[in-house]
């Protein structure tokens, strides 16, 4: 669904609901969205099915988007968020979408005060400790939050008062500046395409997950660099970092005598892949 029209029209949808602070939970953001999306597309064509129907938060034209919206009273737990990223790993929906209703409190800095992450103590802690498996994949589960957030050695993070004890954060969100806008989340070989809307000082944050069928990468020479965790006794990764360059596959050409690949046309240029 990358690059499909779809895919733009989601984009300027979540663009529109940077504004609107009327956001309370998941339905209600659902609605804020929707009325978006009946700007460019007619309400007969947009489903909106129960949520317990495990049909998707919305459905358009049969493709499905799955929804987790969180904030700082709202907090969504990562094993959710990483359900419907599965889903896209294993071709099962089109979309997933993970909002963030930002406030401008110090907490709201971390990752960790809207979505509810794997504990990590201060030191000695399991380098595997954030590791998910599902299926035929394996990956490191905060890995699919980097394209808008970077990872340091862990802090001090006061909750919200009834929401349990100090806890530690190691993932703080970018500024609007260093936010890849479009990126790539690479589990085993497999790409999913991330575009990033809003940021912490706009007070909402959008991650939207797409599957790249049909496309292929080409790598930068010399970009590899490890993203890490400032720990003791040693780094703990959270993904392999490079640039690439995206092509189409091009099927109708590839047998041609003579054709030269590489001047095959480059749909998106310098992006980055986080192999998590």
């Amino acid at each position: 669904m990358y690059r499909s029209n779809l895919h733009h029209v989601l984009c300027e949808a979540l663009e529109s609901t940077k504004w609107t602070r009327s956001t309370k939970d998941e339905d209600n953001y659902r609605q804020v969205l929707c009325a978006s999306l009946y700007e460019k597309i007619s309400p007969n064509n947009v489903e909106i099915p129960s949520t317990r129907s495990a049909h998707g938060d919305i459905r358009i034209f049969g493709r499905r988007i799955e929804i987790k919206y969180a904030n700082n009273e709202k907090i969504e737990e990562l094993p959710k968020v990483l359900e419907d990223f599965d889903l896209l790993l294993e071709s099962k929906i089109e979309f997933s979408l993970v909002a963030l209703r930002l406030d401008v409190t110090h907490a709201d800095e971390f990752v960790h005060n809207s979505i509810r992450m794997p504990m990590l103590r201060a030191t000695g802690g399991d380098p595997t400790f954030a590791n998910h498996a599902s299926g035929n994949f394996s990956y490191n589960g905060p890995g699919i939050f980097l394209p808008a957030a970077y990872p340091h050695a862990p802090k001090s993070m006061t909750l919200r008062v009834g929401r349990g004890k100090n806890s530690t954060a190691y993932l703080t969100f970018e500024r609007s500046s260093a936010i890849d806008r479009s990126a790539i989340i690479e589990v085993q070989g497999s790409p999913i395409h991330c575009d990033v809307i809003g940021s912490r000082e706009d007070g909402f944050l959008a991650y939207l997950f797409k599957r790249m069928d049909g496309f292929e990468l080409s790598e930068h020479q010399g970009t590899g660099r490890l993203i890490q965790i400032d720990y003791q006794p040693a780094p703990i990764v959270l993904a392999q970092c490079r640039t690439v360059d995206v092509h189409p596959i091009e099927r109708k050409y590839i047998a041609a005598p003579g054709a030269n690949l590489a001047r095959r046309p480059v749909i998106e240029s310098g992006v980055t892949v986080y192999a998590i």
